[in-house]
């Protein structure tokens, strides 16, 4: 069970609602098919994928709570099926099968899979003791070896393997219990007609609020963007309480798409994309580059002639041939007889960075 979560790189979010339309049906949640493009029916898919036999539909004996928690596919593949027992926010358990024959997928490690939920609940990995051990689970009265993590007290993951399926279980605040079976097709059914569940974890301590950078619109957002970047690798590395953006985020971003739009003379749409075009630069930057991380002044003068380039104030800067490249990158400018644009974006910096050191 893997919970999901932004990572750097991805798109900024700008405050906007989700696509499809959500009901509440007594504290769970169904979800309204809107007249989009594009739009999955996931419960479709979940029936179809089951009645392939693919995969089997695990829990634990006994418990008459269960609920699907969620669900992958690969393609047409339905690849893993999760479901969970108890209450989400104050002890749960969720029992997953899993079969990656066929795809490009591999078995994710159990430290990693606790450190996901780990990092959704706020908690430090360096705040808990990891403890890993050997033993059985019980599937269908068969026993089968798989091995167990602990995170602290209250967080703990077990796998094992028959055949090309895995079975996983991960759990928190709950008791370790290896029992696992295979559930009989009416509670299946009874499942699939339920009201979907929102997945929920324990509420984190708030992190600190960050500063308003403060300045004129596009440095304000690109320097609130970089820190966001830099603290979100960190909390991917260490855990804790996630990253915020200062509580003017939404104000930020619209001033610096309004004075793109000015800069410009395009509509804000248009100017969105270049905006959009210039945080994804400079957080690529951020990422690839260590004298961008480690050196201030390179970096504020990189940021600097990225700024003009990107708002047309001028494309005479020292930095132009990077800034070109990482338009052809993007396909937003012409590409050149250059081969391997990406390694040339790369390599213009690193002979600017040279240059003006």
């Amino acid at each position: 069970m893997r919970p999901a979560y932004p990572f750097p790189g991805g798109d900024v979010d700008r405050g906007e609602g989700d696509a499809a339309r959500i009901i509440r049906e007594d504290g769970a949640m169904r979800f309204d098919a809107p007249r989009q493009p594009g739009w999955r029916d996931l419960r479709a898919e979940l029936r179809r994928g089951l009645a392939e036999g693919r995969l089997p539909v695990l829990g634990v004996p006994d418990r008459g709570d269960a609920r699907f928690q969620g669900w992958e596919s690969s393609g047409e593949l339905l690849i893993a099926v999760t479901v969970e027992y108890g209450d989400p926010q104050e002890s749960w358990l969720g029992v997953e099968a899993a079969c990656w024959t066929g795809t490009i997928r591999s078995t994710p490690d159990l430290r990693e899979t606790l450190k996901d939920h780990l990092r959704i609940a706020g908690i430090r990995f360096a705040d808990v003791t990891w403890t890993e051990s050997e033993a059985s689970i019980t599937l269908d009265g068969r026993e089968l070896p798989a091995r167990v993590v602990r995170a602290g007290d209250d967080w703990w993951a077990a796998r094992a393997v028959l055949d090309d399926i895995e079975v996983g279980l991960t759990a928190y605040r709950t008791e370790i219990d290896l029992r696992v079976v295979t559930l009989p097709d009416a509670m299946v059914a009874t499942m699939l007609n339920a009201p979907l569940v929102r997945q929920q974890w324990p509420v984190p301590e708030p992190a600190g609020e960050p500063a308003d950078p403060g300045g004129e619109p596009h440095r304000r957002l690109v320097h609130s963007v970089l820190r966001s970047a830099r603290e979100t690798l960190v909390w991917l590395d260490e855990g804790g309480p996630s990253p915020r953006q200062p509580q003017a985020w939404p104000e930020i971003w619209r001033s610096a798409i309004r004075r793109q739009a000015e800069l410009s003379g395009e509509s804000e749409a248009v100017a969105e994309v270049a905006v959009q075009s210039l945080l994804s630069h400079l957080t690529s930057l951020q990422t690839d580059a260590a004298w961008f991380r480690e050196d201030e002044r390179l970096r504020e003068r990189a940021i600097s002639e990225t700024l003009l380039y990107a708002t047309g104030l001028s494309e005479d800067v020292p930095s132009r041939p990077a800034q070109e490249a990482w338009l052809e990158r993007q396909g937003i400018r012409p590409q050149t007889a250059r081969p391997e644009t990406g390694d040339l974006w790369r390599d213009a910096w690193s002979a600017w960075a040279d240059q003006v050191r």
